[in-house]
């Protein structure tokens, strides 16, 4: 059976058997992780057919050359690490031992990483006041990039979809591949104004379990606003947007309202995380409301809020 870990006897599994056990591999990991993977054995692949050997099963000493390579060619940290795990996955799934595992390999890869890291350097947060900002001037006609300024009709349309996605990402700390793969399905709206949503799968819950987020009243309205002028998509896609497009809105409409900054599809996520810290949520609490896993991004994105609570803030206001 290609592709997998499983050897199969011809006489002992059928077709159809051996079918279903390849989609459930297939179905084992992320499709974006499984995407970016895929680009990184084929880069891999490519580089060991320069050379003239094999890339399956790997050389641990040519895997640490080629490490050594993407390093000094620009290669950052996260890149080395993601074409480690891509190598190394690919030689779990065929049976093969681990070239990444090798300890020299290990060592290589520690030092280029270290060598390679990088100061985070985050989004800037669109917090309540910076949604405020947005959903005021969102219904205005803009001058496109041909110069030609939009129609009340278009603006409306496209304000209306602004201020639903802005809102839900901030209000649920959503990350643009949550944001992008909602449906209406995954929304119940309420008595009281505000709404439900059920994030089906994220980065960090990849068995799907699901976790429902409350959505706050303003949002909840801009949500069935938009859901109105959309018609009826109970069953399609809330923003039939891609990731990356989402983040182009993002920006384009934090530069409509005037906000300064580096906007990205993050933004929505950071800015309510920062509010809340503000409003004194701990870390543990707010790695809950956001669905992280580790704390070292959401510490990094609240550290102002957290310095402003510190032991010098509280005795030497």
């Amino acid at each position: 059976m290609p592709g997998s870990a499983l050897p199969a006897d011809p006489g002992l599994v059928t077709d159809a058997e051996a079918e279903r056990v390849r989609e459930a591999l297939a179905s084992s990991r992320a499709g974006n992780t499984a995407y970016r993977y895929s680009l990184a054995w084929l880069a891999w692949r490519r580089w060991c057919e320069q050379r003239g050997c094999a890339a399956l099963p790997a050389v641990p000493a040519l895997l640490a050359v080629y490490l050594t390579e993407r390093a000094a060619g620009g290669l950052g940290a996260a890149g080395l690490r993601l074409a480690a795990a891509a190598i190394n996955d690919r030689h779990r799934d065929g049976g093969y031992e681990l070239p990444g595992h090798n300890p020299g390999v290990r060592r290589t890869l520690l030092g280029l990483t270290r060598k390679a890291a990088r100061p985070l350097k985050a989004a800037t947060g669109l917090d309540g006041a910076g949604l405020a900002a947005l959903r005021a001037v969102a219904l205005q006609p803009r001058v496109g990039r041909r110069g030609v300024l939009e129609s009340v009709e278009y603006a409306r349309k496209r304000g209306l979809m602004d201020r639903a996605l802005a809102g839900v990402m901030w209000c649920c700390l959503l990350r643009r591949s949550e944001a992008a793969a909602l449906r209406w399905t995954d929304l119940s709206f309420e008595g009281d104004g505000s709404a439900r949503l059920l994030v089906r799968y994220s980065k960090t819950d990849q068995m799907g379990e699901g976790k429902l987020l409350y959505v706050n009243r303003q949002v909840a309205g801009d949500l069935a606003a938009w859901r109105e002028i959309q018609g009826d998509t109970l069953g399609e896609r809330v923003f039939p947007l891609q990731p990356a497009q989402l983040a182009v809105r993002l920006r384009a409409a934090a530069a409509a309202a005037g906000l300064d900054g580096r906007f990205s599809g993050h933004s929505p996520r950071i800015g309510m995380a920062q509010d809340l810290a503000g409003r004194g949520v701990e870390l543990p609490a707010l790695m809950e409301a956001g669905r992280w896993s580790s704390p070292r991004m959401p510490a990094y994105y609240i550290r102002g809020q957290t310095a402003a609570r510190g032991a010098v803030a509280r005795c030497y206001p």
